[in-house]
């Protein structure tokens, strides 16, 4: 099985485990990845999309694989029992969405060993909701793929866990910056080229509303600025 970079680098942050959750499977191409390379031992492999489970399905016949992952139709983490999953993953879905299926099936999220998370928009909400309601993010990762650059999120259940210092870091991700990632350099200056697109429009405007929204994506781009000069050499 031959993955996307998104998905194999969505793999690669599994651990050897028995059981794999895959929420929102769609064509169930990272469980069967990971049976394949014999890093986990079973797979639950979840859609509400009967057709995306139907394709999952197929290809897990086609490799024989049937003994080994069961698929299983349904809306996020209510297709699981809590404890039968050691490693939950939530990919291809918005930050909210991912926190309101975790916040729904609260017994079911800290029951796994670990949650890894792949939003495609709503990060900064998503990091923010774990770290205050007692999950600690571990590790974190970029992957590009085309154009778009991708963030990855694992977070484990520890009522221990604290809020970031900086707010700064609910956007960007503390792991990344902690690690000074690869592709941070070329993350930081997309969000703020975006930056810059936005302010230069509000910049048009006359509206109260409009110069108090500017001043709010200034001190964002200072912050990423800074950021940037901190850790970028």
């Amino acid at each position: 099985m031959i993955l996307s970079e998104r998905l194999r680098a969505i793999a690669q942050l599994v651990p050897n485990s028995h059981t794999l959750a895959d929420i929102g499977t769609d064509h169930g191409y990272i469980p069967l990845y990971l049976i394949q390379q014999r890093r986990i031992q079973h797979a639950i492999a979840a859609d509400i999309s009967p057709g995306s489970l139907d394709k999952a399905r197929q290809l897990i016949r086609q490799h024989r694989l049937e003994h080994c992952i069961e698929t299983r139709l349904g809306n996020g983490l209510s297709v699981l029992a809590p404890g039968e999953a050691d490693i939950i993953l939530i990919a291809g879905m918005g930050g909210v969405l991912i926190r309101n299926m975790i916040d729904k099936e609260e017994e079911v999220a800290r029951s796994a060993a670990a949650l890894i998370l792949q939003p495609m928009i709503g990060q900064e909400e998503l990091r923010r909701w774990l770290l205050q309601n007692g999950y600690r993010i571990t590790d974190e990762e970029l992957v590009k793929e085309g154009r778009r650059i991708y963030e990855i999120i694992v977070a484990i259940p520890d009522t221990n866990a604290l809020a970031y210092d900086n707010e700064i870091f609910y956007e960007i991700g503390l792991k990344l910056v902690e690690k000074n990632h690869p592709l941070l350099k070329e993350w930081l200056m997309k969000k703020i080229k975006s930056l810059d697109e936005i302010i230069a429009q509000l910049q048009r405007g006359k509206t109260e509303s409009a110069a108090i929204r500017m001043l709010e994506l200034k001190e964002k781009r200072r912050q990423y600025k800074e950021v940037y000069h901190w850790r970028i050499k």
